[in-house]
């Protein structure tokens, strides 16, 4: 009754609503290093959705397996213009760029199988972490000279690794969204994940930051969703937007018909949570949270995963062991919890 309630609430405020317009293009890297968390998903139906309330949204699919490309219907077989050959052979991003034939105002560079091989074809280039970026910085600019309508929105689909592909997509980012599936899993990569993305910050992209982290695949009939979303939403407040995403049949079926949700079954209560996900994210945008206000370095954000405030004193019940500690470490650090425990006892 309560989840009939809250759709009811949200078909009432989201329809036919506009989007604010964010003052320049917001680019947004969708990564998580583990698989099944929900990127793909989510870039599709969040770019959907924001392209539904008006705004043009350019969606990059940055996947060998190419299905943020099956999900909003753009040919991607072997041999169509692609990803591969923009990232491969410098080709310009105009020539392989697709409209989604469901949606108005959305456009897709989609993956084919070709993209699988380029990770390895990468290694010897020259500027190979910064061929996307400088391939998308071509196009923008190629849109306003030919009077085209700018672009609002480009969200970047990843891989489930942390490879050059990904590597490229942080550096073309401005923006990291990250989904994070309420389970245990999910938050023990979020740590692998900030290191990465403070390397990139480091070295090859200073204006990369964490904007936004989003919870998907909630069930809030189980203790454990509900305890790891209240983890997260501890350790980076103002970055979790206060929508979680359901898991919904809807949802998994809608790419089975080379649609998103939000064409497929736009009254769902799963495109209904893009769809609130999506006016957060722009309204965030809007009063100037996605630009790096809240947290722009990973570090703090880094520590507090790893359960350490920034001087290395515990910050949390459970905090999480580095990798790189040894097992002598690892039982030097649990000898002061033991001997509590057996105090108390």
């Amino acid at each position: 009754m309560a989840e009939l309630q809250q759709d009811a609430r949200r078909r009432i405020e989201l329809r036919g609503r506009r989007f604010p317009q964010p003052q320049q293009t917001r680019i947004i890297t969708v990564a998580n290093q583990k698989g099944g968390v929900g990127k793909t998903t989510t870039t599709v139906n969040l770019a959907a959705a924001l392209a539904q309330s008006g705004l043009n949204v350019l969606v990059l699919d940055n996947d060998p397996q190419g299905n943020a490309s099956t999900a909003l219907g753009v040919e991607h077989r072997a041999g169509t213009p692609s990803i591969y050959e923009v990232l491969v052979e410098g080709a310009p991003i105009a020539d392989a760029v697709q409209q989604s034939p469901d949606v108005e105002n959305l456009w897709c560079l989609p993956a084919t199988i070709d993209l699988s091989g380029a990770e390895i074809e990468l290694v010897s280039m020259v500027a190979r972490e910064t061929r996307l970026r400088n391939a998308l910085d071509a196009y923008l600019e190629w849109r306003v000279q030919n009077g085209q309508a700018p672009i609002d929105y480009v969200f970047v689909d990843c891989p489930p690794s942390l490879g050059l592909l990904t590597v490229n997509a942080f550096v073309v980012g401005r923006e990291v969204l990250i989904p994070i599936q309420c389970e245990y899993y999910a938050l023990e990569g979020l740590s692998q994940l900030l290191k990465t993305i403070q390397l990139i910050q480091a070295h090859l992209n200073p204006e990369l930051h964490v904007s936004t982290i989003l919870l998907t695949m909630y069930d809030a009939r189980t203790n454990l969703a509900q305890q790891v979303a209240g983890e997260v939403r501890t350790h980076f407040p103002e970055r979790t937007l206060r929508t979680t995403v359901p898991r919904s049949v809807r949802i998994s079926e809608a790419p089975s018909y080379g649609q998103t949700v939000m064409t497929y079954d736009s009254g769902s209560s799963g495109a209904l949570a893009y769809l609130e996900a999506a006016r957060e994210l722009a309204e965030r945008g809007a009063d100037g949270l996605g630009d790096g206000a809240p947290g722009v370095d990973a570090q703090p954000a880094l520590a507090a995963v790893n359960g350490h405030d920034g001087a290395g004193a515990p910050n949390g019940e459970q905090g999480h062991i580095q990798p790189d500690e040894s097992h002598d470490d690892r039982i030097r650090m649990n000898e002061p919890a033991m001997a509590a425990t057996q105090e108390e006892q």
